[in-house]
């Protein structure tokens, strides 16, 4: 199972940028606020899988959004 998510989604889930959003994800996670900021867009997949678990799916993924029609 393939589990997606947007950085941004999961800061902003936890409070967003600037209100203690990166703080509260990295301590979901048991991780630093540093490991965080070498994210690119997405979340490391094993953070991601467990950022869905943890949160029982409550989180936004790439699958649940609308595609785009081409």
């Amino acid at each position: 199972m393939e589990i997606k998510i947007k950085t941004e989604d999961a800061v902003n889930f936890f409070g967003g940028w600037g209100k203690g959003g990166v703080q509260k994800l990295a301590e979901a996670l048991g991780i630093t606020h540093g490991a965080i900021s070498q994210w690119g867009e997405y979340l490391p997949e094993r953070r991601a899988l467990k950022l869905y678990v943890d949160t029982k799916g409550a989180i936004t993924t790439v699958a649940d959004e609308p595609q785009k029609a081409a």
